[in-house]
């Protein structure tokens, strides 16, 4: 501390002690320090904080981004799946998931009352992975009606006394195994015999969808 001599009014010396700048003393330079790491790290936190906050925003662009794929891949999928579910009917060809079924002719016949009928000729093909009951398979891809005019009835099965398809009836209490394909028939009794047979052909027994295809048929 610097020392400075003054001679006053009555004619004395005296010696006055200097007092440094504060902004030369130690403690202000502590301060200033301080206050500096204190700004420096406030401004450090703040850019890890707008790091964090566009690391978590991109994050999250990247979540939503996979979901929304994932999601048109889960529609797309379903959409492949429904179009692989579907049945199709052309020139009188069932073509169904679970098989195809062909109808390949006509004929009329007599029951065992001598009642008019007529005998279905079809070609069986079982696409599913186990042995299914002929019968059972026919009837789920193919059912039979006739509008009498009054009413509309559903065809039921002619009793036979004689055959004359008797090898390819029998295929109907027989299973068919998967990939396999047969020849079988199968014999309605008329409803009337002058109207045409409505045929509606489904891809299961029990459709809750209705039919794939309907077509009226005048048996020969």
């Amino acid at each position: 501390m610097a020392k400075k001599k003054v001679t006053g009014e009555d004619g004395k010396t005296y010696v006055m002690k200097e007092k440094k700048p504060f902004y030369k003393k130690v403690w202000f330079w502590i301060l200033v320090v301080i206050v500096v790491v204190a700004i420096g790290g406030s401004l450090g936190g703040g850019d890890k904080d707008k790091a964090d906050s566009s690391s978590k925003d991109s994050s999250s662009a990247k979540t939503e981004a996979t979901s929304s794929a994932a999601k048109e891949s889960t529609v797309e999928s379903s959409a492949a799946a429904e179009n692989d579910s579907k049945a199709t009917y052309k020139d009188r060809t069932l073509t169904a998931p679970d098989g195809v079924l062909k109808i390949t002719g006509f004929e009329r016949g007599t029951d065992y009352e001598g009642k008019p009928m007529f005998y279905v000729f079809f070609d069986l093909t079982n696409n599913t992975k186990e042995a299914q009951n002929v019968q059972i398979q026919y009837m789920s891809f193919a059912q039979a009606k006739q509008n009498t005019g009054a009413t509309t009835e559903n065809l039921e099965m002619a009793i036979l006394m004689d055959n004359p398809y008797r090898e390819k009836a029998d295929l109907l209490q027989k299973d068919i195994n998967p990939g396999a394909t047969v020849s079988g028939v199968y014999y309605y009794n008329f409803a009337d015999e002058n109207q045409p047979v409505t045929f509606e052909f489904t891809d299961t027994m029990f459709s809750f969808d209705g039919p794939i295809a309907t077509e009226d048929i005048q048996i020969p």
